[in-house]
């Protein structure tokens, strides 16, 4: 269901519920308004419920790497006065061969609230995604990613130098006429293997495919898992090109739509995805999300 006001959404989730929520990045100014979390959580404190901002550290090395840096970003991006729980990598639960947070898990009851937006992989990021990356520690993302992480091979660089240019985080240096790259710290963006111009930089056909499986393979491994009541709602507001993991994550791409919500967060997304095309038909790459889409149906 569609609502204009984030205020008129009824939530009756109790006990100790996590809102699970991307907080953004340092500098991030398009993720959820902390004033729209502020009216679910009193929403919540209502039912007699205890409510705690949760989520997972990043896989790439900016500030949001640790729970210290995340919970500084959560307090800078106006989450304060908030409880907010940044979950440790070291308690999870496999799942699917994937490694879920296990103190997300460990919660009653659970509001999945996303802002829907382009995401550099999947086209667009909502439910799913922040439930199948979000509710993963570092050793999941890093499984769901390796995939995509990109090859080299050494025969066809030029070291024209395209690559680390485009490396959003920095992890690949020409050193003596070397190519260098860290793959321990490679988030699979393939922004290298998209500027390379020569094929030595590459990955496999399948890889992106491979990875939309993972990840909604985790996605639905949490959910089948959790044990509460889960609610969704997507934020279809300040819809920009790109991912609230950035700091600018580029120009808003569609008017405001409002807050949707639904029992299924593929088909919450997908009928985002819908809104969104009718707004603006050229506001992301939807081919990306119909093939993302399409496999992900696999698991829900």
């Amino acid at each position: 269901m569609l609502y204009r006001r984030i205020d008129d959404i009824p939530v009756k989730l109790s006990g100790r519920v996590a809102i699970k929520l991307h907080m953004g990045e340092a500098g991030n100014k398009t993720h959820v308004s902390p004033s729209d979390v502020r009216v679910l959580v009193d929403k919540i404190k209502e039912n007699g419920g205890e409510p705690f901002l949760v989520d997972t550290t990043t896989l790439y090395p900016m500030r949001r790497y640790t729970v210290e840096g995340y919970q500084e970003v959560a307090r800078e991006n106006g989450f304060g006065k908030l409880n907010v729980v940044i979950a440790k990598d070291d308690v999870f639960e496999e799942i699917n061969g994937i490694k879920l947070s296990k103190e997300i898990l460990g919660m009653d009851s659970l509001l999945i609230l996303s802002h829907g937006k382009g995401h550099g992989l999947t086209a667009f990021g909502g439910a799913v995604k922040n439930i199948g990356m979000g509710c993963v520690v570092k050793d999941g993302k890093r499984k769901i990613h390796f995939p995509t992480f990109p090859k080299y091979n050494e025969s066809k660089c030029i070291l024209c130098g395209s690559c680390a240019k485009s490396c959003p985080i920095n992890i690949i240096k020409i050193n003596n006429n070397k190519l260098e790259i860290n793959l321990n710290k490679c988030m699979g963006c393939r922004a290298c293997v998209i500027a390379c111009k020569t094929g030595a930089m590459w990955t496999p056909d399948n890889a992106i495919e491979q990875t939309f499986d993972l990840l909604s393979l985790a996605a639905k491994g949490f959910i089948s898992r959790f044990k509460g009541d889960i609610q969704y709602i997507n934020v279809l507001k300040n819809i920009t090109e790109h991912c609230d993991c950035m700091p600018d994550p580029g120009p808003v791409v569609c008017d405001d739509i409002g807050y949707l919500t639904g029992n299924d967060p593929l088909k919450l997304d997908s009928e985002s995805v819908e809104m969104i095309k009718k707004k603006n038909p050229d506001a992301l790459d939807f081919d990306t999300w119909e093939l993302f889409e399409r496999i992900a149906k696999k698991h829900f």
